[in-house]
């Protein structure tokens, strides 16, 4: 069956060694001014700008991700009390939001590729012919308010060490569900880290070495 859009963001699956994944999340936090919606599931990274450590929704490029957004907790202004949501929607908070990511270097992840074979940069390799081992770019795609699921997905390979992610795997089971055809596009896949705030090669977080 050929593979249909149904993107989903970075879904939690294990740990690179072989472990279950055990959903451990890093607390962090969302400047209380920041009015970008971020979804289960999106890329977070650090606002450069700050020297607290803010993190936001993440941008496709070469800048690091500090991890998966997996909900969060604020002080809501309209109902006078902590809510606790797996999207923080980028409003209603007072003060700084407490976000929850997943930053373990080994984690692994599913996400659908795109419906192109068109490549980010350096590469002629397709989503269906043999992705794995290279480096992945993504998009942030749009969030649903009414699941709070990201819509992120990777957008392109290519060869550039410092993209966020690396491909490992091609989703194949069970045959026959939406994601498992290898042949067509819009493939689910398995990648890890590469660019990532706590995964360094030796010289900071610049890809894998």
């Amino acid at each position: 069956m050929a593979n249909t859009a149904a993107y989903f963001g970075f879904q939690p699956v294990g740990l690179s060694t072989g472990a279950a994944p055990n959903f451990s999340l890093t607390q962090r936090r969302i400047a209380s001014g920041n009015s970008t919606a971020i979804y289960r599931g999106d890329p977070v990274m650090p606002v450069v700008s700050s020297a607290n450590g803010y993190i936001t929704q993440g941008a496709a490029g070469t800048t690091r991700v500090d991890g998966m957004f997996g909900g969060c907790e604020y002080l809501s202004v309209s109902q006078k009390r902590i809510v606790r949501s797996i999207y923080g929607p980028g409003s209603d908070a007072s003060g700084d939001v407490l976000a929850y990511v997943i930053d373990a270097p080994g984690s692994r992840f599913k996400v659908q590729a795109n419906g192109s074979s068109m490549v980010v940069t350096g590469s002629t390799t397709a989503w269906t012919s043999g992705p794995v081992g290279q480096y992945a770019q993504f998009a942030i795609g749009t969030g649903s308010t009414s699941t709070g699921i990201s819509g992120a997905y990777l957008s392109g390979v290519g060869t550039t060490v410092t993209y966020p992610f690396i491909v490992l795997d091609m989703v194949q089971d069970p045959p026959g569900q939406n994601g498992t055809d290898p042949t067509t596009n819009y493939n689910f896949l398995i990648v890890g880290f590469n660019n990532e705030i706590l995964r360094s090669n030796g010289a900071g977080p610049t890809g894998i070495s």
